[in-house]
């Protein structure tokens, strides 16, 4: 086994946990679940074709593409406190502008930057979890954090309906906009950088290939990011396109009954995602890792026997089960091994790894869909699964369970 590297833990209390950690990410991700229902339709609004509707979808996540590494080194430079609060500045700004937007292109540019700000706040806050969370409690509290990110996402949605419906579509941008001045106020008020990290504040990190290959060079790291970046891969390509496309066109489904089946693996996620967290403490990080990709792999082959509202519902329960933990397991082993290295830099790299699952998955599987028919991609996500499960499982170490010591 792999073991953590030695770095000192500032005390911690629960509220401050609370208040500090969670709350802060509720609100920014509710406000993200809020505009989630109205964006393309918003986009449609400026009379442009689908494909640059489409566009405005994914110029958020380019825009977190392109800065997930500079950022990450400024979290080095300037502090994780510094960049969240510009990060969520940024955010609520953007979203302000969004609804002011007099053209398709000047829409466009706002939701670019407002990646670029989600890019500081996620790398940044990921950051800070990394500084201040001890080895034996990351799962448990990254469980936490994602259980609190979901109920923002799966309220949001419901939340930006009510809105638009008794204001107008604009508004939703309007209700982003002052939960991230919410999320602001929390940050500002209960967010510190940890003393070790305030005593290199200044200091900073200069890029380099040397640097570049050292933090490459650790094996479980990379296999991390590449599982991150398959699940990623498969939230925005399958979960997100491929499924909802496949059940209204073979299946035959409609929009509510669509609704429903999504919802059934965000429900089981918000249900397990605590649960495994504590499991990823005590059985290991390797081992959640894999019987994730294992029953997601299987979930995402049984999606193509599925004929019928019943069958594509059981397996989106299934889906539910092996997602949950798919995102805090590959980044507490990836914190882990890095404890050492430049931590801005490291979690930079592994965003970038994130969200390149999030901008080709849905091209490729797209693709793959068009020349070979809607099941097709059911069958390359389930070996793209299986090939990442055969990677870890031969050449990554375990790098932190509690249990150890019962199975030497």
């Amino acid at each position: 086994m792999e073991k953590p590297s030695k770095h000192e833990f500032e005390a911690r209390s629960k509220t401050s946990d609370i208040l500090s950690i969670y709350v802060p990410a509720f609100f920014i991700f509710l406000g993200i679940g809020i505009v989630s229902p109205i964006l393309a339709i918003y986009a449609e609004s400026f009379q442009v074709t689908y494909e640059l509707v489409s566009l405005a979808i994914s110029m958020y996540a380019i825009g977190r593409f392109i800065t997930d590494i500079p950022v990450g080194m400024l979290a080095d430079r300037i502090g994780r406190k510094p960049m969240m609060i510009l990060g969520t500045i940024i955010l609520a700004t953007m979203s302000f502008l969004n609804a002011n937007a007099t053209t398709f292109w000047m829409f466009l540019f706002f939701r670019l930057l407002q990646g670029v700000g989600s890019a500081m706040w996620i790398n940044a806050r990921q950051t800070l979890l990394a500084d201040i969370l001890k080895p034996e409690e990351r799962g448990r509290v990254l469980g936490y954090f994602q259980t609190f990110q979901l109920i923002g996402s799966a309220a949001g949605p419901t939340v930006g309906g009510f809105v638009t419906a008794f204001w107008n579509i604009r508004a939703p941008f309007y209700f982003y906009s002052a939960l991230g001045v919410i999320s602001l106020i929390f940050t500002v008020i209960l967010v510190h950088d940890p003393k070790t990290v305030k005593e290199k504040i200044g200091e900073g990190i200069h890029f380099s290939p040397q640097i570049l290959k050292r933090i490459l060079g650790i094996r479980s790291f990379i296999m991390a990011c590449l599982a991150s970046f398959s699940m990623t891969f498969l939230t925005a390509g399958i979960r997100d396109m491929i499924i909802p496309l496949y059940a209204a066109n073979i299946i035959g489904l409609g929009t509510a009954e669509i609704g429903t089946v999504l919802s059934f693996t965000t429900v089981i996620n918000l249900v397990m995602t605590i649960p495994i967290g504590y499991m990823i403490d005590y059985y290991g990080r390797k081992s959640v890792i894999l019987k994730s990709l294992y029953v997601t792999a299987a979930a995402s082959l049984l999606y193509s026997f599925t004929s019928d509202y019943f069958t594509i519902s059981m397996v989106a329960v299934l889906l539910g089960v092996g997602t949950s933990g798919s995102q805090q397991a590959p980044l507490a082993m990836a914190t882990d091994v890095t404890m050492n290295e430049p931590r801005g830099l490291s979690i930079g790299i592994y965003r970038l790894f994130t969200d390149t699952g999030f901008i080709i998955g849905p091209i490729i599987l797209g693709f793959i869909a068009d020349y070979f028919g809607l099941k097709a991609p059911f069958y390359f996500m389930t070996a793209l699964l299986a090939f990442n499960a055969v990677l870890i499982f031969i050449f990554t170490k375990e790098t932190y369970r509690r249990n150890q010591n019962t199975n030497k």
